[in-house]
């Protein structure tokens, strides 16, 4: 469950333009090559995308021809935040959403006028279905339609398919692992690694 919140000051946005920045930063957040359509159709209704201009914003010098600036706030589960890859991941992918929907796709590698904040909520402060859930449970509930599926698709040499999302994870890289019963196993993030191994009471 990831919420997005873009503030942009600037030249005004139509509506139109709101809306495929938000759309853009949508896609870039849930598409992934190896990931089932199952889990990605999940994980699109647990994105939230924001987009608003607000009345004051007092910040340094004028941008380039009024170009806009960009402040993004993505607030997530802190298990996720804590994970140093995540920043090092998400924040390349926003900003180039971002950049794809200005007329000069790199000002925003030149100029640092698209800011990004990943903020971490605690256990048990993000909630759905009428209650504070986890990590885990939103693990669960991103993965579902995946898990009970029964599809596993095959993995290429050198890789393997993460059980609960579907994710290929390659053995080389793979940073996050588990052994049941003497069979290896390689997850995407720790998140899919802790349902199974809550699923399967591994210590």
């Amino acid at each position: 469950m990831m919420t997005v919140e873009v503030l942009v000051t600037g030249r005004p946005l139509t509506a139109d333009a709101e809306r495929e920045l938000a759309d853009q930063i949508l896609l870039a957040l849930t598409t992934e090559e190896s990931a089932p359509d199952a889990v990605l159709e999940s994980a699109r209704e647990l994105v939230h995308v924001v987009v608003g201009q607000p009345g004051t914003w007092a910040t340094g010098g004028p941008s380039p021809d009024g170009a806009p600036r960009y402040l993004v706030r993505l607030t997530v589960p802190r298990s996720w935040s804590n994970d140093r890859q995540f920043g090092r991941h998400i924040v390349p992918m926003v900003t180039e959403a971002i950049a794809a929907t200005e007329p000069d796709p790199t000002r925003l590698y030149r100029d640092p006028h698209c800011v990004v904040q990943i903020v971490g909520l605690r256990e048990h402060c993000l909630g759905t279905l009428g209650r504070a859930t986890t990590s885990t449970e939103i693990t669960r509930l991103m993965t579902r339609g995946y898990r009970e599926s029964g599809e596993r698709p095959a993995a290429p040499a050198g890789s393997t398919v993460d059980p609960i999302c579907g994710m290929r994870v390659e053995w080389a890289t793979a940073r996050f692992t588990l052994t049941h019963d003497g069979v290896d196993y390689a997850f995407c993030a720790p998140s899919c690694r802790k349902v199974f191994a809550e699923d399967h009471a591994v210590a």
